[in-house]
């Protein structure tokens, strides 16, 4: 016999969603210093990867020790992201002017490659709520081998992020927590039943 599933009215709902959305801007707060956002997406996975499980958060107390323990590790990682930023951002730019001979080609190959990149990062967020950031990338390529609709799916969910947080920017402070839980939603859904 299965369990019954706890019928949760609408205010319970929106007390569970304003928790994510105070961790995001906790998260946001947080990556303000820019070398602590290799910290801060590894701390905000594990904590909502509890929430999934647990249908609850874990304290702050616990959230900010997990926070310092990824903070060294995660510096690293923080600076590799910022620098392959402005490396993209150049290559498009050089690529768009002209500077770079292949034109429209070229440039379009790039955002497949850069769009890939990001597949991979994108499927890791929800490993790291277990593990590092070094096995984490190197299972986020082997989801994306496994499953490339998870990837697709990955890169659709943070567009529709980008997208709210331009047209809407204030909605920038909730989204970090509220795009990880669609990254582990998507993790269940497209890439777990893939390796059983």
């Amino acid at each position: 016999m299965t369990a019954a599933v706890p019928v949760r009215g609408w205010k319970e709902q929106l007390r569970r969603i304003a928790e994510l959305c105070l961790l995001g801007i906790v998260a946001v707060l947080a990556s303000v210093p820019v070398v602590t956002v290799g910290a801060v997406v590894a701390t905000l996975s594990t904590a909502v990867g509890h929430w999934v499980d647990h249908d609850d958060l874990p304290s702050y107390r616990e959230i900010g020790a997990e926070f310092v323990r990824r903070l060294l590790p995660g510096v690293p990682v923080s600076a590799a992201g910022v620098l392959m930023a402005l490396v993209v951002a150049q290559q498009v730019a050089w690529l768009r002017d002209g500077l770079v001979p292949g034109g429209g080609a070229v440039l379009a190959a790039f955002g497949v490659a850069i769009a890939c990149l990001a597949a991979v990062v994108l499927l890791a967020v929800p490993r790291l709520a277990g593990g590092t950031w070094r096995a984490a990338l190197a299972g986020g390529w082997t989801d994306l081998l496994r499953a490339p609709a998870a990837g697709l799916a990955a890169l659709v969910v943070t567009g529709i992020a980008v997208l709210l947080a331009v047209l809407l920017p204030g909605v920038v402070l909730v989204l970090p927590a509220l795009l990880v839980l669609g990254l582990h939603a998507i993790h269940r859904r497209l890439v777990l039943p893939r390796t059983d």
